[in-house]
């Protein structure tokens, strides 16, 4: 009677040992069954990859870009000559168009801008490798459109938020198209 309950030992020994085993081993097909019980990282808990950051040239030659861009904008709304020339300088091809033509059909009905609009926190975002953002406010109140000396009923809205975004060419940096305000990263 005393051999049964050591072999019963022996066998759950045995049966134990070869589960321990095959759970070590991951059952001897070639795969860790450890591995499959690490917990995969969520998009929340991974490490975000560094932004891309711009130099102090950059910023100042993006800042400077966005300055030229209004003086010309402004001076083409007061009246001077639709030429785009010196806006392709700076602008890719198809803003020039898109802007110029606006403004075209507003001259050619007799609008015209006088004075300037009030343009503060001009603010330059890294938006990638070879891209960035030109955000600023732009308050339109003190630049009436004007109608045959008249100025033409707009309502004041204040201050509101213009985005560009600008690319890096061989050549230097160029504004390649307005971004609607609502996904200005500014608020004015």
């Amino acid at each position: 009677m005393t051999k049964t309950p050591i072999r019963r030992s022996r066998f759950l020994a045995v049966v134990v040992a070869a589960a321990l085993l095959s759970a070590c081993s991951g059952g001897g097909d070639g795969t860790d069954a450890d591995d499959a019980a690490l917990p995969v990282p969520t998009p929340a808990e991974e490490t975000p990859e560094p932004e891309e950051t711009l130099s102090e040239e950059d910023i100042r030659a993006l800042e400077d870009l966005h300055d030229r861009y209004w003086t010309e904008i402004i001076a083409i709304e007061n009246g001077a000559p639709l030429d785009g020339g010196s806006l392709l300088e700076f602008a890719s091809p198809d803003l020039v168009e898109e802007e110029l033509s606006a403004i075209a059909s507003y001259h050619r009905e007799g609008f015209f801008r006088e004075g300037e609009p009030a343009i503060t926190d001009v603010t330059v975002l890294s938006a990638g490798e070879d891209s960035a953002r030109v955000e600023s406010c732009v308050n339109e109140d003190d630049w009436p459109i004007m109608a045959d000396g008249v100025e033409a009923p707009i309502e004041k809205r204040g201050a509101t938020p213009r985005a560009f975004l600008a690319e890096r060419t061989p050549d230097g940096w160029i504004l390649v198209n307005p971004l609607p305000q609502e996904e200005a990263e500014i608020s004015c």
